[in-house]
């Protein structure tokens, strides 16, 4: 169940990536969207250990306002404005599933226990 979570989460979080990727109008959007990956890496328990997103690296550059010239110390001073794609939206996906996992630990925490419980009458 918590893998399945896991799973789903980082389909929704490339699915919002790619949400404001359109909404923001970013030069080259479908290669960007088009070079989206995830996987969840499993323990040998089969609880999830990692989450690895892939995607073109400008990508990154376009969410910070650097490139074309422009190091990210000299942004400030510049014409190129970030398009906060990626950072903004991680962070909010990452409280939902911080969110999602603490539910579902917790229900697998009373599941045990109450096993436990019915074991011992």
């Amino acid at each position: 169940m918590i893998t399945q979570t896991v799973t789903d989460w980082a389909r929704i979080t490339v699915e919002r990536w790619e949400e404001k990727i359109t909404q923001l109008g970013i030069g080259d959007s479908n290669t960007l969207i088009n070079s989206f990956t995830h996987e969840v890496i499993t323990a040998s328990n089969g609880n999830p250990e990692l989450i690895k997103f892939t995607f073109q690296y400008y990508g990154r550059m376009v969410d910070m306002g650097v490139g074309r010239g422009v190091p990210l110390a000299e942004v400030a001073n510049s014409n190129r404005k970030p398009k906060a794609w990626y950072s903004k939206v991680f962070a909010r996906e990452m409280h939902k599933l911080a969110e999602n996992l603490a539910k579902a630990y917790g229900q697998r925490a009373v599941t045990l226990i109450v096993n436990e419980i019915q074991q011992g009458q």
